[in-house]
């Protein structure tokens, strides 16, 4: 009962065909109760191996189980560092030393600032100079502290044609660009979908932010092509993001599989607008489980120089 109704409804067939009876009060040959100690024994009986919780859909689970091939899931453990994280630059609640700060404490290794680019004035949209003005200090942090590197990023806009904000003498300074629509939500579907994927195809994206813009209870994502951005993304190397603000979580867990089928790599980002905000982290951790994500399906599990060498390449 803990996976959905079509997995008890596949799980209790399954049972039905070896002779025994499966229901909320254990499993039965005949009247006789079948004694299971945990889960792992009960998945054992019907000649499974373990089956996580999250991954219980009848989506495929059953039959790789059957096969031995239930994939060892991402853990919380596994992360070294963060990207997407705002300070007060633009409209975050902490400074750049208080986020880098916060990093520390939960034992990260490095941390990506992406403040909003200029197009975004609602958030306080960062001005050239302020851009650089940021990087003095993110140098500044790099020399104070050697138990964190510090990353360059910006969450540049996808203006309405496609294109990022900011110029390209301004966008190939950064670490890593992660490119996100905050606008013009009502596009058609087909157009939509063109403008991302043209964002998509820009040599200095890195990350695709919340790939479809939805604010879970407020707000449906904008209509778009989901599986045609994930192969545009498998195609020009790009990392998706896994945007695990509880409001967000975004992209959702039905096409994590597919994407990781494509080769294509997540990012698990917190988009944090104040410290606290960093350990939404485990709210994605739960959303990459449930679509079957491995540790190495994952970039934010790498050490630093790791992530380095694919942004630089990138």
């Amino acid at each position: 009962f803990t996976g959905s109704k079509e997995h008890n409804t596949a799980m209790r067939h399954r049972a039905k065909r070896m002779g025994i009876k499966m229901n909320e009060y254990g499993l039965f040959k005949g009247d006789t109760l079948i004694k299971c100690q945990d889960e792992e024994e009960i998945f054992r009986k019907l000649n499974l191996s373990y089956i996580p919780p999250e991954i219980r859909e009848n989506m495929g689970e059953i039959e790789a189980a059957e096969k031995g091939e239930i994939p060892v899931l991402i853990e919380e453990k596994d992360i070294k560092g963060v990207f997407h994280v705002h300070t007060n630059y633009s409209d975050g609640a902490n400074t750049l030393t208080e986020m880098v700060n916060g990093a520390r404490e939960i034992g990260y290794k490095y941390i990506g600032i992406t403040d909003h680019s200029k197009s975004a004035r609602y958030a306080h949209g960062l001005k050239e100079e302020d851009i650089l003005r940021q990087f003095d200090e993110i140098d500044r942090l790099n020399e104070k502290y050697e138990d964190i590197k510090i990353l360059k990023g910006i969450e540049s806009d996808i203006l309405k044609d496609g294109s990022l904000d900011y110029e390209e003498d301004l966008l190939k300074q950064f670490d890593f660009v992660i490119a996100s629509v905050h606008s013009n939500f009502k596009m058609s579907k087909e157009e939509m979908t063109e403008r991302v994927i043209k964002a998509v195809k820009n040599k200095y994206t890195t990350i695709l932010g919340h790939l479809t813009g939805r604010l879970l209870l407020s707000r449906d994502g904008y209509d778009l092509d989901v599986y045609k951005v994930i192969d545009a993304c498998a195609e020009y190397d790009k990392i998706i993001e896994i945007n695990s603000n509880p409001h967000r979580l975004d992209i959702d867990w039905r096409y994590l599989k597919y994407a990781k089928e494509k080769g294509v790599r997540l990012a698990i980002c917190p988009d944090a607008h104040r410290v606290e905000g960093l350990q939404d982290v485990k709210y994605g951790i739960g959303i990459a489980r449930k679509g079957w994500l491995e540790a190495k399906d994952v970039i934010n599990t790498y050490d630093v120089d790791k992530v380095y060498e694919i942004f630089k390449r990138k």
